[in-house]
């Protein structure tokens, strides 16, 4: 089976239905990322464990399996990353994950109510990123995702040369997010 065959790859072309900032996933998915929600909560519940080290078994130890099928690219990057020679590049997830399922965590914690479906909503909603300098993801993490204040500035991947778009297509965004195929047609332009 090749790997855009497995099924679990395939909804990136049939399932992968934008609506408001969360994305529709194949049911499987869904119950995958539940999975994960208990054992974050059965984390949780560990003496001397935070909330912000229970998040961590999705946003450090689990989360790599599942970026190619719910990570997306906003289709902004950094004015430097547009620049050829700026580097190195990453993918920044500008809506502040790891603090976001921190407070989750705490919250259902303390309300003593667990909601696997919000935990996967939110996880659907935050897997969004921006093409940024490796130092100004740091930038962005030290300002609190701030942008103004990191001063990171984004211009639309559109508004790029085809050349850049090729070149940043094929070094971070192809085979590491579920929309680079949106982005492959757009290089060809």
């Amino acid at each position: 089976m090749q790997h855009h065959d497995h099924p679990r790859m395939r909804f990136s072309t049939r399932m992968a239905a934008d609506v408001g900032n969360a994305l529709h996933v194949d049911s499987r998915v869904r119950d995958d990322l539940q999975s994960i929600y208990a054992d974050v909560m059965w984390v949780a519940k560990r003496s001397g464990v935070t909330p912000s080290d229970a998040r961590a078994w999705y946003t450090h130890k689990r989360s790599a399996r599942f970026r190619l099928i719910v990570r997306r690219v906003s289709g902004n990057v950094s004015e430097r990353a547009a620049r050829e020679k700026e580097g190195p590049l990453g993918l920044q997830p500008y809506k502040r994950m790891p603090t976001t399922l921190a407070k989750l965590v705490e919250r259902h914690l303390a309300t003593k109510k667990r909601n696997p479906d919000e935990f996967v909503d939110v996880v659907l909603t935050l897997e969004r990123v921006h093409v940024v300098t490796i130092a100004e993801n740091y930038s962005a993490t030290r300002a609190k995702g701030n942008y103004r204040k990191a001063g990171i500035k984004l211009v639309a991947w559109r508004s790029l040369s085809e050349n850049r778009r090729t070149v940043l297509w094929r070094n971070l965004l192809r085979g590491k997010i579920a929309n680079a195929g949106l982005f492959s047609r757009r290089c060809a332009k």
